[in-house]
């Protein structure tokens, strides 16, 4: 954000969408997880923040392992296997085929799936600025402040 800050009047819009995306949705805190490392699996800016906060949410080595290869985790509960192949779709910029459509439909509410895309869609700007703005992985000890505010942060406003 602080790079963004070169651009005051898009910051504030720009970071409450981001706060909305990231603590106001009515998905899981695995399911956030879940669009937003789709998203940042070849931004490594992205995946430092995100990994951590992955498995903190209950995904295991091996799911973000498949993830970061592109690959969606067949272990996976089917509502979160279902929203992950939905992910790797609008990341791809495809409309999704009829049975992930179907899949994501049955398991969530309409609301539960613009959340999801709009969460999806904002990450691809977060990191497509990561990626063009050249932004720099903090220090360890930065990076495990955030880490830990975004945990509490994030369980403070389910």
């Amino acid at each position: 954000m602080r790079t963004i800050a070169h651009a005051p009047d898009g910051l504030r819009p720009f970071a409450a969408f981001g706060a909305y995306c990231r603590y106001g949705t009515e998905l899981t805190e695995m399911q956030r997880e879940l669009a937003i490392l789709v998203v940042v699996r070849d931004v490594a800016y992205g995946w430092q923040h995100h990994a951590p906060l992955g498995l903190a949410a209950g995904l295991t080595e091996e799911q973000l392992r498949l993830i970061r290869e592109g690959r969606a985790p067949r272990d996976l509960d089917p509502p979160e296997l279902a929203l992950c192949e939905f992910a790797f779709e609008i990341t791809a910029w495809r409309r999704p085929p009829p049975r992930i459509e179907e899949a994501v439909h049955g398991f969530f509410t309409p609301r539960q799936i613009v959340d999801f895309a709009l969460l999806t869609s904002y990450y691809m700007a977060v990191a497509a600025m990561a990626i063009v703005l050249d932004i720099s992985l903090e220090a360890p000890e930065v990076l495990l402040r955030e880490q830990v505010w975004q945990a509490q942060y994030g369980s403070e406003s389910l």
